[in-house]
């Protein structure tokens, strides 16, 4: 898809230069669409610091109402964090200053994504986001002191959630789904935030953050653009 690299691709562009259903060539089953997804480096990667963090919480052991406490703020904060980045840093604006361009790869690859959407390529966390990332929660864990425990449990959850939202994100962009009324309806909503309206349904694995800004509208009140009028709003269609 040719557009230029600064633009953030549209809904309407989405929709006119590419099929709305996945291609031919994406997975339409169930092992299928494990193992490809398992192959991936991001979820790899997650995975790994996932199992690090689960093992260490538990060779610390001494829990208390404490981990269960962090666990369920980090659980409740997850959908407003993933509605946070997908606003502000994956569909960032570049911006001049003094003359130049302001503009970071993390929105540019999510842009790609805009414009080729079935692309796997585009689809998962970028793997300098985990090398940014992980070293971070390592330094943390290292200085937190008498709350280690607490902050790997709290971790735990965060990157379990995380490995969950790849998932997510992942169906959406393929043929095969779980029979699961909210998987569809998880996948639904992220092919209209990328067939009918790029400023709208920007939760992915969560739909709670969408709920709380008001930015999860019945699909039927906002307008239809492009090719896009061929998703309808039944609650049910992929």
């Amino acid at each position: 898809m040719e557009h230029r690299d600064h633009d953030m691709v549209t809904a309407e562009a989405t929709a006119r230069q590419n099929p709305v259903s996945p291609p031919e060539g994406l997975p339409r089953d169930r092992i299928t669409a494990l193992k490809v997804f398992a192959a991936h480096p991001s979820p790899q990667l997650i995975a790994l610091a996932l199992a690090a963090a689960l093992i260490t919480r538990a060779v610390i052991a001494e829990f208390s109402w404490v981990d269960a406490a962090i666990a369920l703020a980090v659980w409740a904060y997850f959908p407003v964090n993933e509605w946070l980045i997908h606003v502000f840093m994956l569909h960032y604006t570049p911006r001049k200053i003094f003359g130049r361009t302001l503009d970071f790869h993390l929105p540019k690859t999510h842009r790609w994504h805009h414009g080729e959407p079935w692309k796997l390529e585009w689809v998962f966390i970028p793997r300098h986001i985990h090398l940014l990332v992980f070293p971070v929660i390592a330094v943390l864990v290292v200085l937190a002191g008498n709350w280690r425990g607490p902050l790997l449990s709290g971790m735990t959850i965060y990157l379990l959630l995380g490995l969950h939202y790849e998932w997510v994100h992942y169906l959406a962009h393929i043929h095969w789904c779980p029979n699961n009324a909210y998987y569809r309806r998880r996948v639904q909503e992220h092919r209209w935030h990328h067939f009918r309206n790029e400023n709208y349904w920007w939760g992915v694995s969560m739909g709670l953050g969408d709920r709380l800004f008001k930015t999860a509208p019945t699909v039927g009140e906002v307008e239809k653009t492009g090719t896009t009028g061929t998703l309808r709003g039944n609650g049910r269609t992929l």
